[in-house]
């Protein structure tokens, strides 16, 4: 009887750990948005500068809890419009990308972040970019009701 007892807490002991470890990762991913946001938009700047593009974002949307997408929204300086950066994979090489978004929730231009981006743009199927701009539109409707319906501010 004992065995069993000793079992039934060591793996009492082990799922403990793995809660914990979670509860810590989940903790500190939502403690630190703000800072990866805002590295993120120095980043996104950067490349739009290196090639030549006016457009810069001026400020993070701010984080919505439940709302789960791979990359950050953005206001664009001057503009009514939202800047959505995201990355898609080709061939296992991550390709950054943004994604301008009128005040409608449509996308309006895809833009290749950094040289090796703008080098492989042409070599992504229409079909994967298509896949790409339903899911930005469909996440960009929500967004944009949210962020209209706050005047503005998030």
């Amino acid at each position: 009887m004992s065995d069993f007892a000793s079992v039934m807490k060591d793996r009492a002991i082990f799922f403990g750990w793995i809660v914990g470890l979670t509860l810590a990762a989940l903790l500190l991913w939502s403690l630190t948005f703000s800072f990866r946001a805002n590295l993120l938009m120095r980043s996104a700047n950067r490349a739009l500068a290196e090639a030549q593009d006016t457009r810069r974002l001026s400020s993070p949307l701010p984080y919505v809890p439940g709302q789960f997408s791979i990359g950050g929204w953005y206001t664009i300086e001057e503009s009514d419009s939202l800047f959505f950066v995201f990355a898609i994979f080709r061939d296992g090489i991550l390709v950054p990308c943004g994604a301008e978004i009128s005040p409608e929730g449509r996308v309006t231009e895809i833009v290749p972040l950094g040289n090796h981006a703008r080098q492989v743009w042409y070599r992504i199927p229409q079909g994967v970019i298509n896949v790409h701009l339903r899911r930005i539109e469909a996440a960009a409707a929500q967004i944009v009701m949210r962020y209209s319906a706050a005047g503005g501010e998030g």
